[in-house]
């Protein structure tokens, strides 16, 4: 028990034998897991997860079995396994534009974001993803947006980002997200990085192809 929540042992256990899988990752600011899944069918494995909302939980639980640690802010970065890929969707705040030049630390202190960088200082893993809303960028007058990426950057990683559409890629909905993506150049030895998020995939669906015909009970206003 940790801060007065019953963890779920497989969080913290030793990594399996690397041949089930290809790399490791951790789901921060987790929800129900729609991004685990996309990282499992690619040959990852989740070794840490957090979600603090109890219905997210729940949910979380029922799609893999494993009841995510709750508040990130809270547990400490020797205490999260050794991990490849840092996944989270994280939460957008305000960030304090005073004393900046005391470091990445200082500028995003009291920030959830502030929790994805000192967990990315301490294990150092060679990637991340971020995910979060378009207006990220203009948050602030853009100065959030600009902190963010100033701090990844000194904080050694190679930085792309790209505002995509669901609905480019074969899902029945219109929901545009910013993905960052970072590699560590040290890691890389400072080769160039050729990276380029994904333009689409040519699919389009709709909504009534995944609607049951005749259902009883609940219904869709």
């Amino acid at each position: 028990m940790k801060n007065g929540q019953i963890l779920n042992p497989s969080l913290f256990s030793k990594l399996e034998d690397k041949k089930d899988f290809d790399f490791t990752f951790i789901d921060l600011f987790a929800g129900i897991g729609g991004t685990r899944i996309a990282f499992e069918r690619n040959g990852g494995k989740c070794v840490f997860s957090s979600e603090w909302d109890g219905p997210c939980q729940k949910t979380y639980a029922e799609n893999f079995g494993e009841i995510p640690y709750g508040d990130i802010t809270k547990i400490k970065e020797n205490e999260i396994p050794d991990f490849d890929i840092l996944i989270a969707g994280f939460p957008c705040q305000p960030f304090s534009s005073i004393g900046r030049r005391e470091g990445f630390n200082h500028a995003t202190q009291g920030t959830l974001f502030y929790d994805i960088t000192r967990i990315i200082n301490k294990k150092r893993p060679p990637a991340f993803l971020l995910e979060n809303v378009p207006g990220l960028k203009t948050h602030d007058n853009g100065n959030t947006f600009k902190v963010i990426l100033e701090t990844l950057d000194k904080l050694g990683y190679e930085v792309f980002h790209e505002i995509l559409n669901a609905s480019d890629f074969g899902l029945p909905q219109e929901r545009k997200r910013i993905y960052i993506v970072g590699f560590d150049r040290k890691k890389l030895k400072n080769k160039k990085i050729n990276f380029e998020h994904p333009k689409t995939n040519g699919k389009t669906s709709y909504i009534n192809q995944f609607l049951e015909e005749n259902a009883k009970g609940y219904s869709i206003s």
